[in-house]
């Protein structure tokens, strides 16, 4: 699936379209409001996330993750003036000139970018959600890459802790799924596989990660303590609240 044809300002709805159009003969499985899809899921509940006061809301759901703590903080940092695109399309890693395959694919569910960190997105569907094999080396590549000299941050919002399922292996820890993966990856970019060693001490301060679970009871939480606000802003977070906390629940 790609939205490489969108301009960068497109709504999230639009890229959404724009995915479910390369789907073909498997279109029928939206019948039901693509109840249970990634893509539905993550349209719908991080749309509100991004709409609701990033310093209260979001900045708290990045807050309260694992992992990547130094990452985490100077995102929370920024994060009300960050661009988060949600569903951005086909990227690519970057490859030698040498490189005889073609260039690797990374589709990520949505990118924050700040001045100071370059955060990809990766959420995974409440209902038998699974890594691709080679998807998390990819996507903490992605991370690096696109840095260009912020801090990378590879956030994954997960249907439950690690271990995680990955295609062919069965559940495995995110560290390991990236080892398994990381040389292979780099070898089809033309890179040496040599270099994954010096990469993969690099994880802890890159990849962090919440559960849909969390994420609910982080925003139900900042509602709950919202500070006094005019009646009609008060109502109008809670909607974009209960938006995002039903999706959850819908799409489970």
């Amino acid at each position: 699936m790609s939205t490489d044809r969108l301009p960068a300002s497109s709504s999230v709805i639009g890229r959404l379209l724009q995915e479910l159009s390369w789907s073909g003969k498997s279109i029928r499985a939206y019948r039901n409001g693509g109840l249970g899809n990634e893509n539905v899921l993550t349209a719908e509940a991080l749309q509100g996330l991004d709409f609701l006061p990033r310093a209260w809301f979001l900045g708290a759901v990045i807050a309260a993750a694992r992992g990547a703590p130094a990452a985490r903080a100077r995102l929370v940092d920024q994060v009300e003036g960050a661009d988060f695109t949600l569903l951005p399309g086909d990227m690519y890693l970057q490859a030698s000139a040498g490189a005889d395959e073609p260039p690797v694919c990374v589709q990520p569910d949505g990118l924050i970018v700040s001045p100071d960190c370059y955060c990809v997105l990766e959420a995974k569907r409440l209902r038998r959600g699974s890594f691709q094999t080679e998807q998390l080396a990819r996507e903490f590549l992605l991370a690096r890459e696109q840095a260009a000299g912020r801090t990378p941050l590879l956030l994954l919002i997960l249907a439950a802790a690690p271990p995680v399922p990955v295609q062919g292996s069965g559940r495995m820890y995110i560290e390991g799924a990236i080892s398994a993966q990381l040389g292979s990856v780099l070898r089809r970019c033309g890179r040496p596989e040599g270099e994954a060693e010096r990469l993969l001490t690099e994880v802890d301060d890159v990849v962090a990660w919440t559960t849909w679970h969390e994420l609910t009871a982080v925003v139900e939480a900042q509602l709950a303590g919202l500070p006094d606000v005019e009646p009609p802003i008060r109502a109008s977070i809670t909607r974009l609240v209960a938006s995002v906390t039903d999706a959850i629940e819908r799409h489970g």
